[in-house]
């Protein structure tokens, strides 16, 4: 059971990563953004257009550095001990994609926008399953 949780945990940390690279370079915000506010990009005032963009690359830091947190984890926990991560990937997988779904959930219901919900929902349920293989397998060990 610990491999399976490492490798969905390393998959997810990797996901989490190419997420935040894509909006770290983005010039632009993404289709559903468009939908969501009903307006083209070019159609934003470029003060606006700032302050969207370093809203998204907040986003694609935080995800880049919570994918990047969770691979590394997993890396040393593959090689060495879980044990000293049985609370901190956990934390952030689950921590990271709640605030993540969040987020979604907020815009999907707030904006005509239809945002990756249902994605979104998914990585948390896996950040979920692999969080609880982890534990069981220590309280195995």
């Amino acid at each position: 059971m610990l491999r399976v949780s490492l490798v969905i945990f390393f998959l997810l940390g990797f996901g989490l990563a190419g997420l935040g690279v894509v909006y770290l370079t983005r010039g632009e915000f993404m289709p559903y953004h468009a939908g969501a506010v009903q307006t083209d990009w070019s159609a934003l005032d470029a003060n606006f257009r700032g302050l969207l963009l370093g809203l998204l690359k907040g986003l694609g830091a935080g995800a880049l550095t919570a994918g990047g947190a969770i691979v590394l984890m997993t890396i040393a926990a593959w090689r060495a001990s879980s044990q000293p991560y049985l609370i901190l990937l956990p934390f952030v997988a689950i921590g990271y994609t709640s605030l993540l779904l969040y987020a979604t959930w907020y815009v999907r219901t707030h904006t005509p926008g239809e945002p990756p919900f249902t994605l979104t929902l998914i990585t948390l349920g896996h950040a979920a399953l692999a969080s609880a293989l982890l534990i069981v397998d220590s309280r195995r060990s």
